[in-house]
């Protein structure tokens, strides 16, 4: 039991961790008479000085993923996995490992200007050949992970360590950015972001909602490379490199897709219940052998799924009203369900739900923001309810994925959101870039380029003006309490020209 859920709780997890890196705590400062602040301290700033630039020329001098045309026949998976092979050893003694590890934590945390260059530089060297398969990845035409038929159970822990060694590659690359950016290599800089938004991407478009998460998390570092790009002296407008980014920027059918292949592969014969009535020892034997698909799966300490002692016909019996009931609102035509034996309504139930819920929740990843969180708020309930009043613990397994899918929406509509407002920053500084230097004092006064409405609210973000220094926020939803997690905000100090 415990292996079947550690894609829930992981997904739930690392969901819930996907704000950018830094969330500084917001100044005391008093607002300007006369000026109402929309937003709560509890939101997650980013605070830059920047310079008022103009767009690129030409317009796509930068992008934020390697071009097409630039790409080479090749699978960037496998270039991924000789990235991380080739990686220099981790060292085997504890203290030399803790003196390493705080070493990079400083560099990580370290002003741009303050990184120690030769240093970084001379450990940098010894990565050298996982760069280069990194570098081969960028440019290759494709990612194909090749895990569709061995998306299994069986295999979740070995491809959860996999998953995860991508975030040390993102590591070691963003320390590659920074040298650029500090030796003012913006053109080196944003092929090193390139190849780190790539890298997120190719992993985010996996085939679990793990690979997604982790994706997400890899391509939000990155984009904290923009914005250390475009804080340093002369950095470039990113105006349009941003606004090419794909939207969403990380596909996520490829992801359903993968975990309802996870399901058919944990479930083999759930077609087979599908396909209409079977007979009642065939249906009372795919009951069972449903039961200890889930009781194979853990520990032999774990919780286990089964059917309390009392048997699987006495337990399909018992079930059999609720679930015929159930099906019916699942959608399932009444004369069929009749001709089913218990056991077989009972299981069908199961998978029905699974189905009901995985199509009703990637259905929303299409419709705008609010519109998505309206129809995941029925899904949740709905799922909720039958959770309850069926009593069979496989339907509340699967029920639990939905929060999972919930909390993974919200992880992809945050890195969206920030690609967003991150335009409107650019918005500004090109029309500062146009005018007298300074920042406009409405966004309706920038006619240049278009500016970003909020994906979240459908309306312009909120802007607020004071001398040089402007911000621009994300408010929470209608109604949400303000966190870090859904409300976001830079504030941005232009310098003068």
């Amino acid at each position: 039991m415990a292996r079947v859920l550690i894609f829930l709780f992981l997904a739930s997890a690392l969901a819930g961790a996907q704000p950018p890196e830094r969330a500084p705590e917001p100044k005391k400062d008093a607002p300007p008479d006369g000026v109402e602040r929309p937003h709560s301290p509890a939101a997650l700033v980013t605070r830059l000085a920047a310079s008022p630039a103009p767009a690129a020329a030409p317009a796509l001098k930068y992008e934020l993923l390697p071009r097409l045309r630039d790409r080479k026949p090749g699978n960037a998976a496998m270039d991924y996995h000789r990235a991380k092979l080739l990686q220099p050893n981790w060292p085997h003694d504890a203290q030399e490992a803790k003196k390493l590890q705080d070493t990079l934590i400083k560099w990580e945390e370290a002003p741009v200007d303050a990184l120690p260059l030769a240093e970084v530089k001379k450990y940098l060297a010894t990565h050298a050949a996982s760069f280069r398969a990194l570098d081969d990845a960028a440019r290759a035409d494709r990612c194909d992970w090749e895990l569709g038929s061995k998306l299994s159970v069986g295999n979740i822990d070995g491809l959860l360590t996999e998953v995860q060694t991508f975030r040390e590659l993102a590591r070691f690359q963003k320390l590659r950015t920074r040298v650029a950016l500090a030796e003012g290599k913006f053109d080196e800089a944003v092929r090193c972001i390139q190849i780190g938004m790539r890298l997120g991407k190719d992993v985010g478009e996996g085939p679990t909602l793990i690979h997604t998460l982790v994706g997400i998390a890899v391509a939000s570092i990155f984009l904290g490379e923009v914005d250390h790009l475009i804080q340093r002296p002369g950095g470039p407008n990113m105006y349009w490199a941003l606004t090419t980014l794909p939207r969403p920027v990380i596909d996520p059918r490829i992801a359903f897709e993968g975990e309802a292949r996870l399901f058919d592969n944990l479930f083999p014969n759930a077609r087979l219940l599908e396909k209409g009535a079977l007979s009642t020892d065939r249906a009372n034997a795919l009951l069972e052998e449903m039961m200890t698909a889930f009781q194979t799966m853990g520990r032999p300490d774990d919780k286990q799924i089964g059917t309390g002692g009392i048997g699987t016909t006495a337990y399909a019996t018992m079930n059999y009203p609720g679930a015929r009931k159930q099906l019916l609102t699942l959608g399932w035509d009444a004369a069929a369900i009749k001709e089913m034996p218990a056991a077989q309504v009972v299981a069908l139930r199961a998978v029905a739900a699974y189905r009901s819920y995985n199509d009703d929740l990637a259905k929303c990843f299409s419709l705008n923001v609010p519109d998505a969180r309206a129809e995941i708020t029925k899904v949740r309930e709905r799922s909720e309810k039958l959770r309850k009043e069926s009593g069979d613990p496989i339907v509340s397994v699967f029920a639990m994925n939905v929060p999972a899918i919930e909390k993974t929406f919200e992880a992809h509509t945050r890195l969206n959101r920030r690609v967003a407002l991150m335009r409107a920053v650019e918005a500004v500084r090109l029309h500062a870039a146009a005018g007298d230097g300074k920042p406009p004092k409405s966004l309706a006064d920038i006619k240049l380029v278009p500016v970003p409405e909020d994906p979240d609210t459908l309306k312009p973000f909120v802007y607020e003006l004071r001398g040089n220094t402007f911000t621009l926020t994300g408010a929470p939803p209608a109604g949400a309490h303000p966190s870090v997690i859904n409300q976001l905000r830079y504030e941005i100090t232009l310098r003068a020209q």
